[in-house]
């Protein structure tokens, strides 16, 4: 069972030892399609506009495409949230109080899966790929955007960068290049993530930049996803 299941049962099983010390859960109902969560030091967790499967995501550090199943409102009501935990809290564990939290006023309950779709393998173009081995530590890797919008590698396993490949393309991306170790890169793209093709002159595709850019290449083929099933969910109500 890979490393994603064992995250994901120990979040389920021991996710509710952490909680909030005090949390708030107000429907939203104004009409002005504002979106913004913010996480932030000292335990603060804010999110205004979110549905509950925007919700699931963060506080399972999981996408979209990986949610089966749950109500039809699940994508549409939108709620204001608000937590407040311990002043030291990491940000993976605000997260776990989030979990606490949606199972406490939405009932939720899910489980994990894993399911055949459709997905890409991430592979090496060519004979050699065009990465820079990193000198990071796993636990001090990094991925950010500089100011010309390119992402920025410091110390990221292909792992992990697959999983972040995939985040952009909302399909699972699995690692296939058989490449040990951290790296350290930049990648840069024009189009829409999940624009397969070089729309006009000029512009750059994450499929190209992924070639010409790294060395490596993104693969359409059926794979073995990571999933997690909506067992039950309710509405939840204001404060």
């Amino acid at each position: 069972m890979r490393v994603f299941f064992c995250f994901l049962f120990a979040a389920i099983a021991f996710g509710q030892q952490f909680r909030f010390d005090a949390a708030s859960v107000k429907p939203n109902k104004l009409d002005d399609h504002i979106v913004t969560i913010d996480v932030g030091p000292g335990g603060r967790f804010a999110a205004r506009g979110y549905t509950l499967k925007l919700l699931i995501q963060q506080a399972y550090e999981i996408k979209g495409f990986q949610i089966l199943g749950g109500p039809g409102w699940l994508d549409t009501d939108r709620y204001d949230v608000r937590g407040r935990g311990r002043a030291n809290a990491t940000r993976h564990e605000v997260n776990q109080m989030l979990q606490a939290l949606l199972a406490d006023r939405f009932g939720l309950k899910l489980h994990p899966v894993q399911k055949q779709m459709q997905g890409f393998g991430l592979e090496v173009a060519g004979d050699q790929p065009k990465l820079r081995p990193s000198k990071a530590t796993e636990e001090a890797a990094t991925m950010r955007r500089d100011q010309k919008g390119a992402l920025v590698s410091d110390g990221l396993s292909m792992p992990a960068f697959a999983k972040i490949v995939g985040a952009y393309v909302s399909k699972p991306v699995v690692n296939e290049t058989g490449l040990p170790g951290l790296y350290d890169f930049r990648i840069r793209w024009t189009e829409r993530a999940d624009q397969i093709s070089d729309s006009e002159q000029g512009s750059i595709s994450l499929i190209t930049a992924l070639r010409d850019q790294l060395g490596l290449k993104l693969v359409s083929k059926k794979v073995t996803a990571d999933l997690v099933q909506i067992d039950s969910a309710s509405k939840a109500t204001a404060d």
